[in-house]
C-alpha cells in the first residue's frame, strides 16, 4: 500500500486555492469537534463554536489571551507546551481540575517552509457513548478490556457539576480547599442552586468519603417527628414506636459526615441538642438515657438568612457561630450566565442518553433562554430541558417548543420606558434585523448584507429572531 502523502501536486494546490474562503470557515465552524489554535508561543489564534461547551466561553472570548494564563491551574497536563518542546503530536487525556472532568486532545505541530513551528493544531475528541452510535458492527461486550473500557464511571459529583464562569470556578477551588478539613461548612444560595450537590462535592474530596453521607431536609420533616428520625429513640419510647428501638440519622453518620439542609428551619429545643453533638460529640436519643459518643462533619444549607433568624431571636447565636466556620453562597443561575449553555448542553446529552434519541436546541432557542432569568435556578432549567425533551417530537427543540412564560419575559426589553429613546432605538433595531432575516434567512447571508460579522448577525438572530423558523 502506497503511503500517503501530503506534499500535494501543482494543480491540486490550484484546486483548494480555489475554494472559496467561506468553505473552509464553515468546515471549521461546524465541526462537531472542538478545534482550538495558537501560535508557537502560545497566543490563542483561533477556537470554534464547539469549544463553548468545554469551557463556557465565546470563541471571542478567548482569541488573543494566552493559553497558559488563561487556564494556568484549570486543565492538566499542560500539552501544547510539551507538543512545542518536543515537536511532535502529542495525544494528551486532559482534566479540569475544578469538576474532575476528562477530554482527550490530540495536539499537531504545524511546521512553515523554514522548518519553523508556524502553529499548535488542537483537536479535542469527545468520548463516544455521549452520542448515540446507531451504526457500529462490533460486540461492545467482548471489545471491553483492561485497556479499552467502554464507559468510566463517575461519581454523581463529578459528572453533575458543571460550571466554567470565574464566580463558580472560585468557589469550587475554595470548597475542594476546605474538603479536606473537618471544620462545619455552611452553603448558602436560592433554591434550586445546588446545595445539596455541592455538599456531596466536600464529602467525597474529604478524608471521610468511604464513611457515610448523610442528607435531611429539617423544612421536610415535622418537628415531633424529625427529633426522632436525627437522633433515634429508645425502645418503647413512645406510642407506636419500634419495640426495638430506632438507630438515628446522627448515628448513622458516625465517622462521615452529616448534612443538615434548610438548617434554618430546625426547632430550638432540637438546635440545642444539635449544639451539643457538635460541642461535645454526644447525643442520647429519644426515650432514653444512655449516653451515646459520635463523631461527624457537619454540613449545612439553608436559602434563608440565618443573621436575619439570629437577631430576631429564631435562631440559636451559639449554634450560627458553630456551624459558621467555614461559609459559601452558590451565586443563582443569573449571576452566572457563562454556566447556562454548558448546562442546557449538558442536560440535553443526559436526556439524550437517558431516552436513546439524538435532540438538540435551535440557535434560536440557545439565544433566548440564554437571556432568560432562571427564577428557579439549575433545578428549573433541568427540569425544563427534560419537559422540551419529552415534548418535542422531531429531533430540534424550536421556539414555539418554549413554554410562554419564557418568551413572554423575552419580548420585549424589561424596565424600559417606552416613550424612551433607548426603547426606540431598540425597537427600530430590532425591525431592521427581522424585516432582513425574513430575506437573507441565514446569519451569513444576513452578516453580508448588513456588514455585520456572522458571530455578531448570529446573536443579533438569536436576539430578535427567536419567533421565526430557524432555515440554516
Amino acid at each position: 500500500m502506497q503511503e500517503t502523502s501530503f506534499k500535494h501536486s501543482a494543480e491540486y494546490w490550484d484546486y483548494l486555492n480555489s475554494l472559496d474562503k467561506r468553505f473552509y470557515i464553515d468546515i471549521l465552524e461546524n465541526s462537531c469537534n472542538e478545534i482550538y489554535v495558537t501560535d508557537k508561543e502560545g497566543k490563542i489564534i483561533y477556537v470554534n463554536p464547539n469549544s463553548i461547551k468545554n469551557y463556557g466561553l465565546k470563541p471571542e472570548d478567548i482569541i488573543g489571551k494566552n493559553n497558559h494564563d488563561l487556564w494556568r491551574g484549570k486543565w492538566s497536563p499542560p500539552a501544547i507546551q510539551r507538543c512545542v518542546e518536543e515537536r511532535r503530536t502529542i495525544f494528551a487525556q486532559q482534566t479540569y481540575l475544578i469538576t474532575g472532568k476528562e477530554i482527550t486532545t490530540i495536539v499537531t505541530p504545524v511546521f512553515d517552509d523554514d522548518g519553523e513551528i508556524s502553529f499548535v493544531l488542537c483537536i479535542v475528541q469527545e468520548e463516544a457513548k455521549e452520542y448515540d452510535i446507531s451504526y457500529k458492527n462490533i460486540d461492545i461486550d467482548a471489545f471491553e478490556t483492561k485497556s479499552h473500557p467502554v464507559e468510566k464511571k463517575k461519581s454523581k459529583f463529578q459528572s453533575e457539576i458543571v460550571g466554567y464562569s470565574y464566580n463558580f470556578c472560585k468557589i469550587m477551588v475554595q470548597m475542594r480547599r476546605v474538603a479536606g478539613s473537618d471544620v462545619p461548612v455552611m452553603i448558602l444560595g436560592e433554591s434550586g442552586t445546588g446545595k445539596s450537590l455541592m455538599a456531596e462535592f466536600i464529602h467525597e474530596n474529604s478524608t471521610r468519603k468511604n464513611k457515610p453521607f448523610i442528607q435531611i431536609n429539617c423544612a421536610a420533616i415535622p418537628e415531633n417527628l424529625l427529633e426522632s428520625e436525627l437522633f433515634g429513640y429508645a425502645p418503647y419510647a413512645f406510642t407506636g414506636a419500634n419495640p426495638k428501638g430506632k438507630i438515628g440519622l446522627i448515628e448513622m453518620a458516625d465517622q462521615g459526615t452529616l448534612f443538615l439542609d434548610e438548617i434554618g428551619d430546625l426547632a430550638p429545643s432540637l438546635q440545642a441538642k444539635l449544639l451539643d453533638v457538635l460541642e461535645n460529640k454526644r447525643f442520647i436519643p429519644v426515650g432514653g438515657q444512655e449516653i451515646k459518643s459520635v463523631d461527624i462533619r457537619i454540613i449545612t444549607a439553608t436559602n434563608q438568612s440565618l443573621d436575619k433568624l439570629v437577631k430576631e431571636k429564631r435562631f440559636r447565636e451559639d449554634l450560627y457561630w458553630r456551624i459558621n466556620i467555614s461559609k459559601t453562597t452558590i451565586p443563582p443561575l443569573r449571576e452566572r450566565r457563562d454556566d447556562i449553555l454548558p448546562l442546557l448542553s449538558f442536560y440535553l446529552n443526559k436526556n439524550n442518553v437517558k431516552y436513546g434519541k439524538v435532540k438538540d436546541f435551535s440557535p434560536n432557542v440557545i439565544g433566548i433562554l440564554l437571556e432568560y432569568s432562571w427564577p428557579g435556578n439549575v433545578r428549573q432549567l433541568r427540569n425544563l430541558v427534560e419537559l422540551l425533551f419529552i415534548m418535542t417530537s422531531g429531533n430540534t427543540i424550536m421556539v414555539n417548543h418554549l413554554p410562554e412564560f419564557i418568551l413572554d419575559e423575552i419580548e420585549e426589553p424589561k424596565g424600559i420606558n417606552p416613550d424612551s429613546f433607548e426603547y426606540i432605538i431598540e425597537s427600530v433595531k430590532k425591525s431592521v434585523i427581522r424585516d432582513y432575516y425574513k430575506k437573507h434567512p441565514t446569519s451569513r447571508e444576513l452578516g453580508l448584507s448588513l456588514g455585520l460579522s456572522q458571530t455578531k448577525a448570529n446573536r443579533l438572530i438569536n436576539q430578535y429572531c427567536g419567533d421565526i423558523e430557524n432555515k440554516e
